[in-house]
């Protein structure tokens, strides 16, 4: 495959503040941040500097069918340097008619002309990082929003929506946080199925190292659902949303039928895929590179970039596969799941080969395809829906295992 990437991804890193579960490569600038002009704006218009630097340099470049902003918290920023970025992309790149352009935008940070500007910018998705319509739970992960401003958010998008003014918009949720018991999720599931979101993701907390829900964790400060609540909250994910027309297309996405999320499953499909900005991660040649997660190293590498040379990884060439275990990873994480029988003759093994290889990973795979985790119908192997989806972090360790044998 030789195709120049169709999607670009574009990191925005500030924040009014990190939330305690957040590890991502972030700059919180405080409540009182105005981008234009005053507090936090000179912070803000010399991180674009670099960041549009960074977008003209590539040399191959080509149209985009999805572009992604992504942060931290995009929505801080004014319209008119929404309206910049895509711009440069339409100058530069070329979108293509009917391109799928999201912006990630937490409630509290925005308001009802903003979203307007975002739209008149070229924003034609949005994802809605509410996270809990709990305000002891919001408080409590460290975000800065409350209740009334997640369904505020909500109506506001729901109306554009119904209105034509956008094609699709996501609400994320996050669960098992702190104080978010199996009562407390149903009320969160409830409200948000209300909304109707086109999409809907949800997350399992995962508790990273050098953030603040790490160190309560380490000094045993931490009180998160036990594993039968937590279980429970899943099932009644799965029941409720399916119950609502919802369609778990992936582990941790739901749509309603025509809003998967475009972009995302570039990622998911082993696709080539462009991103700028400090400490994202592209992959335009099947080759992953990561920038720098600090500003100042940030700026210093696009520097770099531009009176030097381009990073390998972003210089055209025959497009490298990801190994078969991450792209068996990956494709399991769909629900259409993986032709495993097509990615060993994409390894270019034998008919011998893959037979004994087949036959190894069916060793390790056994007792899942025997307790309907693990779902086999030919040639597709997929995870059952929800059991095989909840537990997928065991059926993807024994494939590791299988790989790390073999190889």
């Amino acid at each position: 495959m030789n195709q120049f990437p169709k999607s670009a991804y574009v990191h925005i890193p500030f924040c009014h503040r990190r939330c305690f579960y957040c590890d991502f490569a972030v700059v919180p600038l405080g409540n009182n941040i105005e981008t234009l002009r005053g507090y936090g704006s000179t912070t803000v218009k010399e991180y674009l500097y670099f960041l549009y630097k960074e977008i003209l340099s590539i040399k191959h470049k080509s149209s985009l069918s999805t572009i992604y902003l992504g942060g931290g918290t995009p929505s801080i920023l004014d319209p008119k340097y929404i309206k910049e970025i895509i711009d440069l992309f339409k100058k530069n790149y070329g979108v293509d008619y009917g391109a799928e352009i999201t912006m990630e935008v937490d409630p509290a940070s925005f308001n009802q002309n903003d979203l307007y500007g975002f739209i008149n910018a070229g924003i034609n998705r949005f994802s809605l990082g509410a996270q809990s319509f709990n305000n002891k739970v919001l408080e409590k992960a460290g975000r800065r929003h409350l209740e009334e401003d997640v369904e505020k958010a909500c109506s506001w998008l729901k109306k554009f929506q119904e209105s034509g003014l956008i094609k699709s918009w996501s609400l994320d949720l996050i669960q098992n946080l702190p104080l978010c018991g199996f009562k407390e999720w149903q009320r969160d599931l409830s409200k948000t199925i209300n909304f109707s979101p086109p999409h809907i993701s949800i997350y399992d907390l995962n508790i990273e190292n050098g953030t603040v829900f790490k160190k309560l964790a380490d000094l045993g400060k931490l009180s998160l659902p036990d594993d039968e609540e937590s279980y429970k909250n899943s099932e009644l994910t799965n029941l409720l949303l399916k119950r609502s027309g919802y369609s778990r297309y992936e582990i941790s996405n739901y749509s309603l039928a025509g809003h998967q999320s475009r972009h995302n499953r570039v990622y998911w499909s082993g696709l080539g895929w462009w991103s700028f900005g400090q400490g994202s991660t592209s992959a335009p040649w099947g080759r992953k590179f990561t920038r720098p997660r600090k500003s100042k190293d940030y700026k210093d590498w696009v520097i770099n970039q531009c009176e030097d040379s381009l990073d390998p990884t972003l210089i055209k060439r025959d497009f490298l596969y990801q190994e078969l275990d991450e792209k068996i990873m990956l494709g399991m994480r769909l629900k259409e799941g993986v032709n495993i029988y097509k990615l060993f003759q994409e390894q270019n093994w034998n008919k011998k080969e893959s037979e004994n290889n087949l036959e190894k990973l069916l060793t390790e795979w056994k007792v899942f395809l025997e307790n309907g985790l693990l779902i086999q119908r030919g040639e597709r192997f997929y995870l059952s829906d929800p059991k095989g989806m909840d537990f997928s972090n065991q059926i993807l360790i024994s494939m590791f295992k299988w790989w790390d044998k073999i190889t």
